[in-house]
């Protein structure tokens, strides 16, 4: 049998692969990950499964398998099936005991399943005889004219067969696929024209291994989707981890990824978070792909544990990062967030490094823009001086004064944010500072803010007396 080649495509694709690549590595035994990432995956982007691998891995278990594979022990209930077949059964299996018909009727049984009516309840067809079936990596390409919609390879479909069996449908993807006789049919002229071969559908049936995960990191290469997802899911683990700092920490630190990440993996890279019926898309332009190899940048990044900012800074509105500073200060000052907001970080007194964060990740970013928008010769702020600057001041948290403060620096009237600061050091008899007095020189009105907003987050409150 010859070996099968299988080159990336669209995300949905990608992420089905995915899937059925960590079948194999759980089929394949305590030798599986090794065998996955040495002799599978390419380095040109590739996922190559060898002939004699792949005969036995699509064929029950009288074909033994080649000469240094093992497979993990199964269930005699499962001892008639495929081994790929048997693979997803146990990979799918969403409880310990859970016998082949439950798993067949979770998945493919209903219309609120995965793969909805590929194979209802109601079905005589053996489930053991559907999944041998569908599972097959053979072709009929004798005089073929058609043309799989995902691998480009020709095949001849079953003529006689089902629609949803040689087509993409809602039956292979209840998210993206539409249905060929009901609503919602998007097909031109209402007729399926995405044909899948029997190879491919086989990966089809493999999404929601890698959709249960919650998110899928895609790129060019199944090489790199692999390392990444399987890093950022180990890193996940725990409760309340932020998978986007795992993603960065894992393109920063580990070794396996950094050259092939750095040089042109990054700038292809895509992330998807699956949430219920929806799924969030987060694609990376070149752009800021740039940004993320800067390392202050991508450290800054990795701290922002919000989805609302990560989704302004990752799709690059980082103009609208001022305007969250200041809602989240506006909370910070009154404790309080009233209304809600999503776009506030925090209203308690550790919320101020989540808002100093984001004010050096928005003047790193104006700093490392291409020319035009910041870059060299551009004005710049010193934020953690501005915030250092500020714990010595005479005007302290609880004043009134500060809310005018910051009203005034959202609105841009510079000459009266210098009045008010000059006015309260010199009824203080204090020297102005000459980190503020160069703030006033800037002629980028952004960044002034940023600069006057670093200087209110290290305001102190006033000391209590000793009766208080």
């Amino acid at each position: 049998m010859r070996a099968i080649e299988i080159y990336p495509s669209s995300w949905y694709y990608n992420a089905c692969v995915h899937g059925f690549l960590e079948i194999l590595s759980r089929g394949l035994g305590e030798e599986g990950d090794r065998i996955v990432e040495d002799e599978i995956l390419q380095n040109d982007g590739r996922a190559v499964i060898p002939g004699e691998l792949a005969e036995a891995v699509f064929s029950p278990s009288d074909v033994p398998m080649p000469s240094g594979y093992t497979e993990r022990p199964f269930s005699a209930e499962l001892g008639e099936l495929k081994r790929i077949a048997r693979w997803w059964i146990e990979v799918s299996k969403k409880e310990e005991g859970a016998t082949l018909l439950d798993t067949c009727k979770s998945y493919f049984g209903s219309n609120k399943t995965y793969y909805p009516n590929l194979l209802s309840h109601n079905s005589k067809i053996s489930r053991i005889d559907f999944l041998n079936w569908w599972f097959n990596n053979e072709k009929d390409c004798v005089d073929a004219k058609i043309r799989c919609g995902f691998c480009g390879q020709a095949f001849n479909p079953d003529i006689d067969g089902r629609i949803y069996d040689n087509y993409f449908t809602m039956s292979l993807s209840a998210k993206l696929g539409s249905s060929p006789a009901n609503f919602p049919n998007l097909f031109w002229d209402a007729k399926p024209n995405l044909p899948v071969c029997n190879v491919c559908r086989s990966y089809f049936l493999c999404f929601h291994i890698t959709e249960r995960k919650r998110f899928f990191i895609n790129s060019d290469s199944f090489y790199i989707n692999w390392h990444l997802n399987r890093l950022v899911a180990d890193k996940t683990k725990g409760e309340g981890t932020f998978r986007q700092k795992a993603l960065l920490d894992a393109m920063r630190y580990d070794p396996q990824l950094r050259k092939g990440v750095s040089s042109w993996g990054l700038q292809n890279i895509e992330i998807l978070l699956f949430r219920g019926d929806s799924i969030n898309y987060y694609p990376i332009s070149a752009g800021f792909a740039k940004l993320l190899l800067i390392p202050k940048i991508s450290s800054l990044v990795g701290r922002i544990n919000n989805d609302v900012v990560w989704d302004h800074v990752i799709r690059e509105r980082f103009d609208y990062l001022p305007t969250i500073i200041y809602k989240s200060l506006r909370a910070h000052l009154t404790r309080s967030n009233n209304g809600g907001d999503p776009e506030v970080i925090s209203t308690d007194a550790q919320g101020i490094q989540s808002i100093m964060n984001i004010i050096e990740l928005f003047n790193e970013v104006r700093r490392n823009l291409p020319h035009g928008k910041g870059g060299p010769g551009m004005n710049a702020i010193n934020a953690r001086e501005l915030s250092y600057v500020a714990t010595q001041a005479p005007l302290k948290l609880d004043d009134n004064l500060v809310f005018r403060l910051l009203e005034l620096t959202r609105l841009n009237r510079k000459a009266d944010v210098y009045h008010l600061l000059l006015r309260t050091y010199v009824t203080k008899e204090m020297q102005f500072p000459g980190t503020l007095t160069s703030l006033f020189t800037i002629q980028d009105d952004e960044l002034f803010k940023i600069g006057i907003y670093a200087f209110i987050s290290g305001l102190q409150p006033k000391e209590k007396s000793e009766n208080q």
